[in-house]
């Protein structure tokens, strides 16, 4: 389970809706396509007809019921991408309206989190829907993988009012994240994998120093390929902070 993976920063995670494709450098060795949905597909939990670059949405996850159980830090969609272009706007503001419902019935509502490398899709949406700003317990990630995506990406995130959280992840190359900062978190992992691109580590300590310079949590994923034996120290310790209010 995430809860009990040290290097990852959910709790848990909600998949109603699967799918996606590859769509930049750092989808090349897709955790999800190349992973995830042939193995869930084999153990019979994905229907047979169903293909990993159409989307799927899993009439009998689309409940409170389904939700209710989650706690602490929820990832909404981690199987795929729900602000990608084939996912209906129908389909990601019915998962929005299932969220919000499970939200107002917890006396401790979980920490959900809406993840995607579909920046600009998501801020539309969720600005058009949230025009004061995201509710407390909701919080938008973009991932980026080197400085070009961050560049493409982040004014995106930037404009979206509430708690927002950067995820430098594959870490490609050296980023920079200056004009796009402050944000809630930043979050930095290196690709896993028999065919995972090295990350240097000077320019994971350059987005650290950065990061904590400017006062904001900062957290190690991994450093190395494997995801079974992992490394995650930097410079002595481990990196494992995370925003108020967000607990696993």
């Amino acid at each position: 389970m995430a809860k009990n993976n040290p290097g990852d920063i959910l709790t848990c995670d909600w998949n109603p809706v699967i799918g996606c494709e590859r769509y930049s450098a750092g989808c090349l060795n897709c955790w999800y396509l190349e992973g995830i949905f042939p193995w869930q597909q084999r153990l019979g939990n994905i229907p047979a007809e169903v293909r990993a670059d159409e989307h799927h949405v899993f009439q009998s996850r689309m409940s409170e019921e389904s939700l209710r159980a989650k706690s602490g830090i929820v990832g909404v969609v981690q199987h795929g991408d729900l602000f990608w272009d084939k996912v209906p706007d129908e389909t990601i503001l019915r998962v929005l309206s299932i969220v919000e419902r499970a939200a107002a019935k917890k006396r401790r509502v979980p920490k959900y989190v809406l993840w995607t490398k579909r920046a600009g899709r998501m801020a539309r949406i969720l600005s058009e829907r949230y025009t004061e700003g995201l509710p407390p317990w909701l919080a938008a990630a973009v991932s980026v993988e080197n400085q070009a995506a961050a560049d493409e990406r982040l004014p995106q995130l930037d404009g979206i009012r509430g708690r927002r959280i950067i995820v430098v992840e594959p870490m490609l190359g050296p980023v920079v994240l200056g004009p796009y900062l402050p944000v809630e978190w930043v979050v930095v992992g290196s690709e896993t994998g028999e065919a995972a691109r090295p990350v240097d580590l000077g320019w994971v300590r350059s987005l650290r120093d950065e990061t904590k310079g400017a006062g904001i949590p900062f957290f190690l994923k991994q450093l190395g390929a494997s995801h079974k034996e992992m490394s995650r120290t930097l410079d002595g310790r481990e990196w494992n902070e995370f925003p108020r209010g967000f607990a696993k």
